[in-house]
């Protein structure tokens, strides 16, 4: 969800403000129709933890990741960017909660028996771990409560899929350009098995590798296994 526009809540609207993050990280912004201008970043409502009850700010670790949303939003290539979460500024947000920065890292997709879970309003049902970002008075920097334990997390997940050499594969998807982002992402979703009805139960985690064109479903027993 696009949740915008910011409501004005004390929080000073002259300082701008720059992410930091241990790893690389991207955001899905869309523009407005006729500008180039990013308007509106991906957000994603948060239900527990320090985060609950606020829309948070989606994480990716890779751009066909966020590109793969972006076609779930019906959005074409001149409607959004991923951009470095570095590049962008998350000001609107900021005032938005007072100061914080809620934020939640993309590690799969909600599946149902080799079908991709949808939610009622059509997008995809996310599977991610959320967070809080801490404005300091004395700085105009945010650092991400992100960092390798995250990363490795991630990668068995990977693991669990047997895609043992996905490391690779990802570090080719981050040379992509971002019509060549935009055009995985498309075949994404022309591979997708089926998706299962709203509602339905997540009993798997599902993955795209863009390396064999394939989607790739892990029980979820399996994943808490390896915790």
């Amino acid at each position: 969800m696009f949740p915008y526009p910011p409501k004005p809540s004390g929080f000073s609207p002259e300082r701008r403000h720059v992410v930091q993050a241990a790893l690389p990280l991207y955001v899905l912004v869309r523009h407005g129709a006729g500008t180039a201008a990013p308007q509106q970043v991906l957000c994603e409502p948060v239900a527990s933890g320090d985060a609950a009850g606020n829309d948070a700010m989606v994480l990716y670790f890779s751009p066909l990741e966020a590109s793969i949303d972006a076609l779930w939003q019906d959005l074409p290539p001149e409607r959004y960017q991923v951009l470095p979460v570095s590049a962008f500024s998350p000001d609107d947000l900021l005032r938005r909660y007072h100061g914080r920065l809620p934020v939640c890292l993309h590690l799969a997709w909600g599946a149902q028996d080799g079908r991709v879970a949808v939610r009622a309003q059509g997008g995809p049902v996310r599977i991610s771990s959320a967070s809080v970002g801490q404005v300091s008075a004395m700085t105009e920097t945010i650092p991400l409560p992100i960092g390798h334990a995250d990363l490795a997390g991630y990668a068995r997940l990977w693991e669990c899929a047997g895609l043992y050499a996905h490391a690779e594969t990802h570090a080719r998807l981050l040379a992509l350009s971002p019509e060549e982002c935009h055009r995985h992402a498309g075949l994404a979703l022309m591979r997708l098995p089926g998706q299962a009805p709203p509602g339905q139960p997540i009993n798997q985690l599902a993955l795209y590798d863009a390396e064999s064109a394939q989607w790739h479903f892990i029980a979820l027993d399996r994943v808490a296994g390896q915790n």
